[in-house]
């Protein structure tokens, strides 16, 4: 008995060693994805890969892509398992296959109503799935989470622009200018049509990077790309402010003032450009337009106010220069009587601006001031009331 069970195991063994190993079989690998067995298809692929007989057919490495892929996007835990790495495999899968295909061709599956899905057609379908993961964590606040979805869609299809687009925004969020900067730039070198990406670029450059040259020369480059666009004309006024190129302002403010004669925005900047021009009847009539417009415009009010002060300003700084001669004294005396008229010209022009906003300190400060040298003694008290309330020292 023991003799014919030890012929038995012997006869078995060889027989499992004289087994022939199962052939790679590439309508397998594509039916077995077909019905969700992905543990199947990915061994059986993965074999094909190194099969004499599929391993140089482009198919092989097109089905690879496909299974890894849906490795990569299951929900089915075990079957994720398979590979930590499957979105990786994907892509180098399918470059492979496209490579070896050649150009002109594309590969496809066949569905069970006989249509054909075009591997561009699965691509989109899995890049979508990124692309809404991407937009679905921005809208619960994960940036990181959101920019690493949106950054996968560019690796499925680099030349898709919406990836860049989104991915510029979050870095932006995220306050990684340089990786915001890199995203909106291959947007727009892929052909990307929104003007936003020279927005945020702009804003960046004259904001956080303090770089207002760079800002000028992309903001000049925005309107020529966008000539429809009337933000960019104005933000290179700004910017020509900024950097003290007030004539160049001007001119484009004029320009633009003809165009929008109603914008209380334009009137206020031209206003300021012929105050640092030292054109200030002009600047007057610019900010006392803008204030027709809007009588609520509480900049402009502002600055007319300062502008309608400079000149009691500087006769306070030259009284305050002088000494304590005979001949000083009387200087003094003389501007003293010019000064009283000018505060009492600038006074209504600040009280206008405190009822615009109650609560600024600076319009306070030239208020408080104004009232002591008039030695207005009700007014004083009142503005150190408000100090006051608004726990602010003068």
């Amino acid at each position: 008995m023991k003799r014919i069970t030890l012929l038995l195991l012997m006869l078995a063994t060889a027989s499992v060693f004289a087994q022939k190993p199962v052939k790679p079989n590439l309508n397998k690998v594509l039916s077995s994805f077909k019905e969700g067995k992905l543990d199947e298809a990915k061994t059986m692929v993965d074999a094909a890969t190194t099969y004499e007989k599929t391993m140089n057919d482009p198919k092989t490495y097109y089905y690879k892509g496909l299974v890894y892929a849906a490795l990569d996007t299951t929900s089915n835990e075990a079957f994720k398992a398979l590979d930590p790495n499957a979105f990786e495999a994907a892509l180098d899968a399918f470059k492979k296959g496209d490579e070896m295909n050649g150009k002109g061709k594309e590969f496809f599956v066949q569905e069970a109503n006989g249509l054909p899905v075009l591997k561009s057609q699965q691509i989109a379908v899995w890049a979508n799935g990124y692309l809404n993961k991407g937009a679905t964590l921005y809208q619960e606040e994960d940036l990181e989470g959101a920019l690493k979805n949106f950054e996968k869609v560019q690796k499925i299809t680099p030349g898709d622009t919406t990836a860049y687009f989104y991915a510029g925004f979050v870095s932006n969020a995220m306050e990684n200018y340089d990786k915001a900067e890199s995203n909106f730039k291959k947007y727009m070198e892929l052909g990307g049509k929104s003007s936003d990406a020279y927005s945020v670029i702009i804003n960046i450059n004259s904001g956080p990077r303090e770089n207002k040259e760079e800002a000028l020369r992309l903001v000049r480059e925005a309107k020529a790309k966008f000539p429809k666009n009337t933000d960019f004309p104005k933000v290179e006024i700004g910017l020509l402010i900024d950097l003290k190129r007030i004539d160049e302002a001007k001119s484009g403010l004029e320009s633009a003032v003809a165009k929008e004669p109603n914008n209380k925005i334009l009137h206020f900047y031209l206003g300021y450009a012929n105050a640092n021009l030292n054109n200030n009847a002009e600047a007057k009539k610019n900010y006392e337009e803008a204030l027709r417009i809007d009588p609520k415009y509480f900049e402009a009010s502002f600055y007319l106010a300062k502008l309608m002060y400079t000149e009691a300003g500087n006769l306070k700084k030259e009284m305050s220069s002088l000494g304590i001669s005979a001949a000083d004294r009387k200087k003094k005396f003389e501007i003293d009587k010019v000064l009283v008229d000018k505060l009492k010209l600038a006074l209504p022009y600040w009280e206008n601006t405190e009822k615009l906003n109650p609560s600024d300190q600076e319009v306070l400060d030239v208020l408080y001031s104004i009232y002591r040298d008039l030695g207005m003694e009700d007014q004083t008290k009142r503005i150190e009331k408000r100090y006051k309330e608004l726990g602010l020292e003068n």
